[in-house]
């Protein structure tokens, strides 16, 4: 049943999820993250993004109006302990794909402004080297369907 959810879920994002890129072939999809509880101050975002052209891209930096700070992160194991580290620009390189998701790479959102609620959406903006921006729609979900991702 729980794969039936996440299937449906991934399928209902697939279809929905706006696409804004200021680059036709640069596409994000399916942008998530879960609400928060009053007081919290950070919280992860998750996203999929396919470069469909021949060229590489670097993503130099983004930035949410709901928080004070966004930076790209990744998880690494250093003797048996797993950290966050922060990474400066993330390459996409062409015909590629890179897929922000719980345990892995993700985008951290620090200094939330106000409690992100179920069912409501804000904007991530992705710079690129080229300094071009894209604005990706995130949506925020019901904390009982972190069950169905994180584990």
């Amino acid at each position: 049943m729980t794969n039936f959810k996440y299937t449906l879920f991934l399928l209902i994002l697939w279809f929905f999820s706006p696409l804004k890129s200021s680059q036709e072939s640069l596409a994000f999809h399916g942008a998530y993250t879960f609400e928060t509880f009053s007081g919290q101050r950070a919280c992860a975002v998750y996203v999929s993004i396919f470069n469909n052209t021949d060229k590489d891209f670097m993503i130099n930096s983004v930035s949410a109006d709901v928080s004070e700070k966004a930076e790209i992160h990744e998880i690494i194991i250093e003797k048996e302990i797993t950290k966050m580290k922060i990474m400066k620009n993330l390459l996409i390189k062409s015909k590629g794909q890179v897929f922000f998701q719980p345990g892995g790479t993700h985008l951290m959102l620090m200094g939330l402004k106000s409690q992100l609620k179920d069912g409501s959406s804000f904007s991530v903006k992705f710079t690129l080297d080229d300094g071009s921006v894209n604005e990706v729609k995130v949506m925020v979900l019901n904390k009982k369907m972190r069950e169905n991702f994180i584990e």
